[in-house]
């Protein structure tokens, strides 16, 4: 993880043209850390709740505010 101090510090003005190259002032880290598939991480988890009945932390209520999230984010970037 690059550090803050590292970060590149962008100032949006919509007047001014973009000069800065933001992309080249990223360090580059080394990608040799795996990460499981979110999806089948979740489903293990579910899958753990109905067999051993752990607690299960996602409702059908969490899945609706997921829905919404997602129909929103599609209804922003539609309206710009």
């Amino acid at each position: 993880v690059q550090h803050r101090s590292a970060t590149p510090k962008p100032v949006w003005n919509p007047d001014l043209p973009v000069t800065e190259p933001f992309r080249d002032q990223w360090q580059e880290i080394p990608d040799n850390q795996e990460f499981d598939n979110g999806f089948r991480a979740q489903w293990e988890l579910f899958l753990r709740h109905v067999a051993l009945d752990e607690q299960y932390t996602w409702d059908l209520l969490a899945g609706a505010r997921g829905v919404q999230l997602a129909e929103l984010g599609l209804k922003s970037s539609a309206e710009g």
